[in-house]
């Protein structure tokens, strides 16, 4: 089968979100839905069949679904995220998971899944902001037996390693300076956002090759555009708002085995 994004819905309990600063005025679950569909829309016309995990009223967060696991290859890794009132997403997100792929579960230490960048054969996590050393190590050892290459990457100001950060392709990142050290990325083509916003860095690659990003960043649409790049604009501007960017919203699997359905 082809390309899989998983996506959750958005429950009435959004406006609780958990944002390193309070959302002015409040988050509104009926704007984010809105938006939501259409990125769900972007994703199927860009290659992706989307599959929707019900919301939790008990877990606002739980529509950055990208946080409760981590896929590699044909295997995915169940989370445990940063933030204590976000450990119970999991669950769910691995029973829609396992439909797919073969499931191992952290159960050590914190990882959130916008902070694990995967760049070819190569698997950057990003430690110090909601993933620590413990959680990095057992993404590590997950990734021994995948023939998959991973490096640590020290976050301090950003959210998520994916906040300032994002695959263009194989072999190419979008980076913001404030994200990380562009040295990490040695060896790959860095390209650097022409923006004063980290999450303007912040896109989804879709099976066509086209690049998805948000709605807002007209300059970074052109400046991808005069690089060959083929641009598909998303409102996901009340996600933002909640410090969420557009990988956040999905948990993408591109390379399922053959015999992956298990219906």
């Amino acid at each position: 089968m082809g390309p899989v994004a998983l996506v959750r819905e958005v429950t009435d309990s959004f406006t609780r979100c958990v944002t390193r600063r309070p959302a002015v005025p409040p988050l509104d679950p009926k704007r984010a839905r809105h938006q939501h569909l259409r990125y769900r829309s972007a994703l199927e016309m860009g290659g992706f069949e989307v599959r929707v995990v019900p919301g939790d009223e008990a877990h606002p967060d739980g529509c950055f679904i990208e946080d409760a696991a981590v896929v590699v290859g044909e295997a995915a890794l169940i989370a445990r995220p940063g933030h204590p009132s976000r450990l119970g997403e999991s669950g769910p997100v691995a029973d829609a998971l396992s439909e797919l792929v073969d499931i191992h579960t952290l159960d050590h230490g914190a990882l959130d899944g916008g902070d694990v960048l995967q760049v070819g054969t190569t698997v950057f996590v990003g430690v110090g902001g909601r993933t620590d050393a413990a959680g990095a190590a057992g993404l590590e050892a997950f990734c021994g037996g995948m023939r998959r290459r991973p490096v640590r990457v020290p976050v301090e100001s950003a959210l998520h390693l994916k906040s300032g950060v994002t695959a263009l392709d194989e072999s190419s990142v979008l980076w913001h300076p404030d994200s990380c050290d562009r040295a990490v990325f040695a060896g790959l083509r860095v390209v650097a956002v022409e923006s004063d916003d980290p999450e303007a860095a912040n896109v989804v690659r879709l099976p066509d090759g086209r690049i998805l990003l948000g709605a807002a960043h007209h300059r970074v649409a052109d400046q991808l555009a005069g690089l060959g790049y083929g641009v598909v604009a998303c409102d996901t501007s009340e996600f933002a708002r909640a410090d969420g960017g557009l990988t956040c919203l999905s948990i993408r699997l591109r390379h399922l085995p053959s015999q992956s359905l298990r219906r």
